[in-house]
């Protein structure tokens, strides 16, 4: 019991000493001007107005040239990037989940059977082709070519007359 009475008063006067070099650091620091009460007041409202507001990217109006120069498509890495850089998105995740979103909606639209149009691009749309029969070419034999659904797309003249 007489050792934990030790070491306690061994610990206060620790905590004592390295408070005294503490005290005599603050007396030696030079005394601050002091402020006017307006200039108080003047410099609260400053502070709590001041708010860190999120950077925008710039939306980016230009589509990037495809790495692949050969067949001059996107790969999907590609064509998520740039919907980013278009959109103003700040991380490609964003892209992802939009796209995904998008492609969802018209993938269950079209399902249903209704028409989805695409504003200045066309129109998507489900069509029914009859059952009939066929030739195979190779060997000329006649075959039976079943009833199907087609997913249909018809151009709108904005981006007919924009493309070509």
């Amino acid at each position: 019991m007489a050792r934990k009475v030790a070491k306690k008063k061994a610990a206060a006067k620790k905590k004592t000493a390295s408070r005294r070099p503490a005290k005599k650091a603050a007396a030696k620091k030079k005394p601050a001007a002091k402020k006017s009460t307006a200039a108080k007041k003047a410099a609260a409202p400053k502070a709590a107005v001041k708010k860190a507001q999120p950077v925008k990217k710039p939306k980016v109006r230009k589509a990037s040239k495809p790495r692949n120069g050969g067949s001059l498509s996107y790969t999907q890495s590609e064509f998520l990037d740039n919907l980013a850089q278009f959109c103003g998105l700040d991380k490609k995740s964003q892209a992802k989940e939009l796209w995904e979103d998008v492609s969802l909606f018209i993938t269950d639209a079209l399902a249903k059977g209704y028409r989805v149009p695409l504003v200045g691009l066309g129109k998507m749309y489900v069509r029914k082709s009859k059952a009939r029969m066929g030739r195979n070419p190779a060997t000329g034999e006649i075959i039976h070519i079943a009833a199907k659904k087609r997913v249909r797309f018809t151009a709108a003249k904005a981006l007919k007359d924009s493309v070509l």
